[in-house]
């Protein structure tokens, strides 16, 4: 027996294990057989036909094309006909590019429209093919089915439950299995099949007790925003699916992220992207670019570390221990800007901090040597951070690397800031650096953490130029 707290509520081991087979073929099984069998029927037309593409790649084509699919999530998304066309859709755009790369290494290229012509038909093929399946659904075929059955936990006030459990059960909601409920409050909440408990913090482990796949959340006003939010994270950490019952009817209109899933108006709440494999990529990506800059720059960094030695004594490179992703230590490197032996005259400057929070700094620091004050303003004395990047502690975007004192008084939500590599630069950095308070300077980094993009990392180093240009925030 599992005992799942607040409520004292004894689930057996086996609880939710139970697993029905579903009525209906899964989305995850039957489209990408379809897609496969469409690119294979699109490779052999292409090489029979005028295309000229050869057996070998139209085999490596069918084999590709239900992956490429996969990466826009159509295999596990429910959604209706129309956005099944567009993620299909996109891929058909995207594919040639490769495919044309492909066939010119292969020494065996194709013509652009001839690749353009394969994607788009096979394309038509999958689309096609889920319109059919569609359509049967729809008469009621028991054989066929395109949403896939999720595991749920009901989440929201007691009454919200209650309500949505009867609306479930209005709708006729076959695709979903209630298993347990978790509510804020000690109402009465009812019917539940399965367990119930108390706190938004008990969510994930009845979920998991429950071996749910997904939570589904009825809003309601008694539930405290803060809470939904770390709620949220806990969800993305146990790679559980958030779904939001919007309550409202008719849906909105097609293009917002919602879908109608068995007559019962959904939001669904997709997973932040540094949990997906792009941002594996940008961490490749990351450590290449800073590997190449430090060979690059390596004469600049030589001359810099000769002046700092000659401007005043001690060396020339300054180290220290900074927290990185996770909460790992690591020494961090930057070139020497500020006298030696500063930590012994940090607790006489105390009363000068003019930062909010657990962050130290004074704007006329009269630790900082004459060259340390231009190399902050130019920010050149953060360059041996590509040592750090290239050595997989930090990245050139992320939030800033925090002090261990510093994160000894984080509460559990600014902790949230370390589930990212530092980086050298950041939101913080191009919003003003040293100028910005702490709790803006928490804002930034949390919204860089959960809204993280290949976009807005080439956003932020633009941005970066002209924020050491300037030199604001820079002391």
């Amino acid at each position: 027996m599992t005992v799942l707290p607040s409520r004292g509520i004894a689930v057996p081991a086996t609880a939710g294990r139970d697993r029905a087979a579903p009525t209906v073929l899964r989305a995850s099984r039957v489209l990408p057989a379809g897609d496969a069998a469409a690119a294979l029927l699109g490779g052999a037309l292409a090489t029979a036909g005028p295309i000229g593409l050869s057996p070998h790649l139209a085999v490596l084509f069918a084999l590709a094309w239900p992956l490429a699919i996969s990466t826009t999530g159509d295999y596990r998304l429910p959604g209706p006909p129309w956005a099944r066309a567009r993620r299909v859709g996109l891929v058909a755009l995207v594919v040639p590019t490769p495919l044309l790369l492909l066939t010119a290494a292969a020494e065996r290229p194709l013509l652009p429209l001839g690749a353009l012509a394969l994607s788009v038909g096979t394309a038509v093929l999958g689309i096609g093919s889920r319109a059919c399946l569609a359509t049967a659904a729809e008469r009621g075929l028991p054989v066929v089915g395109l949403g896939p059955v999720h595991r749920v936990v009901a989440v929201g006030s007691s009454g919200s439950v209650t309500n949505l459990l009867a609306q479930l059960a209005q709708a006729g909601a076959g695709r979903f299995r209630v298993l347990g409920a978790c509510v804020v409050d000690t109402g009465p909440c009812g019917p539940v099949p399965g367990p119930t408990t108390t706190g938004l913090q008990t969510c994930v482990g009845l979920a998991r007790a429950c071996d749910a796949d997904a939570v589904l959340v009825a809003p309601d006003p008694s539930l405290d925003a803060a809470e939904l939010r770390r709620l949220q994270w806990s969800l993305d950490a146990a790679g559980l699916e958030t779904l939001v019952w919007t309550g409202i009817s008719p849906l909105p209109a097609p293009g917002r992220t919602s879908f109608d899933l068995d007559d019962l108006p959904l939001l669904r709440v997709g997973r932040p992207r540094r949990l997906a494999a792009s941002y594996t990529a940008k961490r490749a990506l990351d450590r290449l670019v800073a590997l190449l800059a430090l060979l690059a720059l390596a004469p600049l960094l030589a001359l810099l570390a000769v002046a700092v030695r000659l401007d005043s004594d001690g060396p020339a490179f300054y180290r220290h221990t900074r927290v990185g992703k996770d909460d790992t230590r690591f020494t961090m490197w930057k070139l020497r800007t500020m006298t030696a032996h500063t930590a012994s005259t940090r607790a006489a400057l105390a009363r000068a901090n003019q930062a909010s929070g657990p962050l130290f700094k004074i704007r006329d620091d009269p630790r900082i040597t004459r060259l340390g004050r231009w190399l902050r303003r130019t920010s050149l004395d953060e360059l041996p951070q590509l040592l750090n990047v290239a050595l997989g502690q930090m990245s050139l975007v992320g939030p800033r690397p925090a002090l261990p004192a510093e994160v000894l008084q984080y509460d559990p939500d600014v902790r949230h800031r370390l589930a990212v590599h530092p980086g050298i630069t950041g939101l913080w950095q191009v919003s003003g650096r040293s100028d910005l308070s702490w709790e803006e300077s928490v804002r930034l980094d949390l919204r860089y953490v959960d809204d993280w993009s290949w976009a807005l990392d080439l956003q932020i180093l633009a941005r970066t130029v002209t924020a050491v240009c300037r030199g604001d925030g820079a002391y």
